[in-house]
């Protein structure tokens, strides 16, 4: 129990006894007072005062402890057996809505159940119309055309799997599988799925020291620097994309449009878009949610800074604070 806990309690308590306590005292005045008036003994007054009060204070005493036993048995959750006819119907009451919390929940779980079923079954399912447009995209013939479908294909298939990995991030710590993975590796292979973006618009690519082991998840880190790479490619062109360590962060730094300073505050929010994704057109307000829950999950900082027209620069803290395991 806490230092906060057991002063409440004490001013619970000498609260709901004030009455109590006030027409002890009182009484111990009238008796005092009329003794004195009509020259009572005093011995005997006095006697009886004594015996009155030692049982007062042994009165008290017990129903501190008795209440004090029934504050901590609340603390710790459990169901007490109700006092008087108001605490047994405020029991009864209590009782009722924890049933009616319980089928509540109960009912919006199955309803999250459900979307969550729908929505992983859809992304799944566009798995395959994606897949055979790619086999069909293979047998154009080279020029802007192709290239034109290439790149929403590539859009098409990010978006989904924004989807299904935004569906799984509840489901989080089910499939991780811990590893050392090489942060130079990933990174490459990461970047390479973004080489035709990094054509068409004309970007260039710095890869800095990335001589680094982690021991984590490879398919969840990779899905965040994914995240990062993307908003770096789609808001830069032309431009420079910087990827490197330093001390015990990875950075990845564009010279891209940047983000407004009255939208910093909330880029980590979901569903939020901020003015340059709602100008362009571009933003899902998914990617950089995403990328924090990811990151946290993970048990690393993430940090944005950006200038507008200047680019902007996100920080993956590597330094591990914790991996919870749920």
């Amino acid at each position: 129990m806490t230092k906060k806990e057991f002063t409440v309690f004490i001013k619970s308590w000498l609260f709901t006894r004030l009455l109590f306590l006030l027409a002890y005292g009182a009484f111990f005045v009238l008796i005092g007072g009329i003794s004195l008036l009509f020259e009572v003994e005093r011995a005997l007054v006095f006697y009886t005062l004594s015996l009155l009060s030692l049982l007062v204070i042994v009165v008290i005493f017990a129903d501190l402890v008795r209440e004090f036993s029934r504050y901590k048995q609340v603390l710790r959750g459990d169901i007490l057996e109700a006092g008087s006819a108001s605490e047994q119907v405020l029991q009864e009451r209590v009782l009722e809505l924890a049933e009616e919390l319980k089928e509540a929940v109960s009912r919006q779980q199955q309803k999250q159940d459900d979307f969550q079923d729908y929505y992983t079954l859809w992304a799944h399912q566009m798995k395959i119309p994606i897949a055979a447009s790619q086999l069909l995209l293979g047998e154009l013939g080279a020029g802007e055309p192709k290239r034109a479908l290439e790149r929403e294909l590539f859009k098409i298939e990010q978006y989904t799997g924004l989807v299904l990995n935004y569906l799984r991030l509840e489901s989080f710590h089910e499939d991780l599988q811990v590893e050392q993975v090489a942060v130079e590796e990933l990174v490459k292979q990461t970047v390479k799925k973004f080489s035709l973006f990094f054509i068409e618009n004309k970007i260039s690519l710095e890869l800095g020291n990335l001589d680094c082991l982690l021991a984590t998840d490879r398919r969840w880190l990779g899905l965040l620097l994914e995240q990062l790479i993307s908003n770096a490619v789609k808001y830069t062109r032309p431009g420079r994309i910087a990827i490197f360590l330093e001390e015990d962060d990875l950075i990845v730094q564009d010279t891209g449009i940047g983000i407004a300073s009255s939208d910093l505050e909330r880029v980590f929010d979901r569903g939020f878009s901020g003015y340059n994704g709602r100008r362009t057109q571009q933003s899902s307000g998914l990617g950089l949610y995403l990328s924090k829950r990811i990151a946290t999950e993970l048990g690393y900082g993430l940090t944005l800074t950006s200038q507008v027209g200047k680019g902007t620069q996100v920080r993956i803290r590597l330094k591990q604070e914790d991996l919870v395991f749920k």
